[in-house]
């Protein structure tokens, strides 16, 4: 079995894992950090209080530097999960985010604020089938800064998406949490080599506070 240093090596050698560093503007995106994951006893949930603690430091930055913050949720309106697709058929738990119960209501352990936006999907991607792409454009934003959860999952698959659509996506590594540590390790590894830069939350914090003053920032 290759190991992950050798791993580490062999991506370096063939150039992967470059940097692609912070643009002109970053948006804080908070992934899917609803009660029907962050809750334990729930179907589709775990432990991410350490994550939630991380992600609240983050927020209280970008609020701090007029920056934007952006939720994301998980919550199906059709009784029989319609609007589920077939995902439904692959992940059962997925009948616990009905529309309008706590579920799918962001942690309430979070700083989330009248101003914030609040993006409603039905799928793995932040990106996928909402209006995020508009409201990232609309506030100049060209960098995003991805937390929460799942990292194999829904973080993945928003990030993968924020790359294609020409964003720079910075996952925060001890902000985002799985199920599993194995796919957790795994995928932070497969997103620094190929789609994103990732950085704990105290270089974010660094980054941004230095290089992002809210007189600053005019457009």
């Amino acid at each position: 079995m290759v190991h992950e240093i050798d791993d580490q090596a062999f991506f370096q050698e063939r150039g992967f894992g470059k940097r692609l560093g912070f643009g002109k503007k970053p948006g804080l995106i908070v992934v899917d950090m609803i009660h029907g994951f962050t809750n334990p006893s729930m179907p589709m949930g775990s432990d991410l209080s350490q994550q939630i603690e991380k992600t609240n430091q983050l927020i209280d930055t970008m609020h701090a530097l007029k920056l934007p913050v952006f939720f994301t949720t998980i919550a199906y309106d059709d009784e029989t999960l319609a609007d589920s697709g077939i995902w439904y058929q692959k992940m059962e738990g997925l009948k616990t985010l009905k529309a309008g119960t706590e579920a799918v209501e962001v942690d309430s352990r979070l700083d989330f604020r009248s101003g914030d936006g609040l993006i409603v999907k039905k799928y793995a991607s932040a990106f996928f089938g909402t209006d995020l792409i508009a409201r990232l454009n609309a506030n100049h934003v060209d960098t995003v800064i991805i937390v929460g959860c799942t990292t194999s999952g829904c973080i993945r698959a928003s990030t993968v998406d924020a790359l294609q659509y020409g964003y720079r996506p910075i996952v925060v590594r001890d902000a985002v949490g799985d199920r599993s540590q194995a796919s957790h390790d795994q995928s932070l590894f497969d997103l620094e080599q190929k789609y994103a830069d990732v950085m704990n939350t105290e270089a974010v914090i660094e980054s941004i506070s230095t290089k992002y003053q809210s007189t600053s920032i005019n457009f």
